[in-house]
């Protein structure tokens, strides 16, 4: 083991064991297991929660004795619909939509022990065998949202950095395709917090498009939410009494696409992962992706966010163990996935 490979095993083994919980670490979804389980869908138990926050936010600004401005009613939406909360003892930030589905009941969920995964040929959920295993994985229950399963470390993509990238967006000189190129990050392992580093790939072997998906989606919410003159906005003003009202109802309907499905728009996963995920979905009889993904290309600024084997029109699904190569000698290296999306392509160099 060379010093490099060394440091990055015990810091990252310090980082989610010594000083955290595993609430503090990536959470990973298998929306392969729970595809065939009778799920109730929760799309309106979650547009009900949407829907009173907002109209809760819009309350707040016409209860403003000194009045509310766009630049007041912007910030109470943004706290009001996107607020975090830390968990108390890792610090770690989660939206308050995670919390308030947390509390309904009428919200069912997929619930798997983890060795039911796809993920469970080994202990990855048990943290202390960081340095052993080389990877956590945490597993999330999943929903069915809008007649498609998706995880519910989704909702934290939507919500939380949905909004960091309407942020940097709006800023002189902002770029959707280029705030979500520092999101992925470089192939590779790394510590910076984007998904080839701790939030996926370095820390749980999994490169989740679908991630990416969800909060391309979440900065189309964030830029319909946050936006009065725009036919998409959710509120508006009356000029005449200069109070906010909403102008139309919430629903995850219009944001949730087939993306946000991890077994449509598949992950890619190191190569002993690769292989261990592999052998389980054989055993399920799937196939990787569960249906033909290449419809997924037709949605807006696909290249950000969907597996470039959907973009490339390659033959899909195919059988889970053909799907995954024979690394290459740097990938073995450096654990890096056979593919990324195509916007996030390293440019080739000549000598210098």
């Amino acid at each position: 083991m060379t010093a490099g490979v060394r440091a990055f095993v015990y810091l990252g083994f310090a980082a989610c064991v010594l000083i955290a919980v595993p609430p503090a670490c990536a959470d990973e979804t298998d929306n392969f297991t729970c595809r065939n389980r009778p799920l109730r869908d929760a799309v309106a138990a979650l547009d009900e929660i949407m829907n009173a926050r907002i109209q809760a936010a819009v309350g707040r600004a016409n209860a403003q004795r000194s009045g509310c401005d766009w630049a007041c009613l912007a910030r109470l939406l943004r706290n009001g619909v996107g607020g975090s909360y830390r968990h108390p003892l890792t610090g770690i930030p989660h939206s308050n939509l995670e919390r308030w589905i947390g509390r309904r009941r009428d919200v069912e969920r997929c619930r798997l022990k983890f060795r039911e995964s796809i993920y469970g040929a080994r202990a990855y959920n048990q943290p202390w065998l960081f340095p052993f295993n080389g990877r956590i994985i945490l597993l999330a229950d999943s929903i069915r949202l809008s007649g498609r399963m998706v995880g519910l470390d989704k909702v934290n993509h939507f919500m939380r950095e949905g909004l960091a990238h309407w942020k940097a967006v709006a800023r002189p000189g902002g770029d959707i395709a280029a705030v979500m190129r520092k999101e992925i990050g470089r192939p590779g392992k790394q510590f910076r917090w984007n998904e080839y580093g701790l939030k996926g790939w370095s820390l749980t072997g999994v490169l989740a498009y679908s991630d990416l998906a969800a909060s391309y989606s979440g900065f189309r919410f964030w830029t319909d939410l946050l936006s009065t003159d725009a036919p998409a906005s959710f509120v508006r003003r009356d000029a005449e009494t200069g109070t906010w009202s909403q102008r139309r109802q919430f629903t995850f309907a219009d944001y949730v696409n087939d993306a946000w499905d991890e077994g449509v728009n598949f992950s890619e996963f190191q190569h002993t992962l690769a292989k261990q995920v592999g052998v389980a979905l054989e055993k399920r009889g799937m196939t990787l992706p569960v249906r033909d993904c290449r419809s997924l290309g037709d949605l807006p600024h696909a290249e950000l966010y969907v597996n470039r084997a959907c973009l490339d029109g390659r033959p899909t699904p195919v059988s889970a163990p053909s799907r995954f190569r024979p690394p290459s000698s740097l990938e073995r290296q450096n654990e890096v996935g056979s593919s990324f999306p195509a916007a996030f392509r390293a440019p080739k160099r000549g000598r210098e």
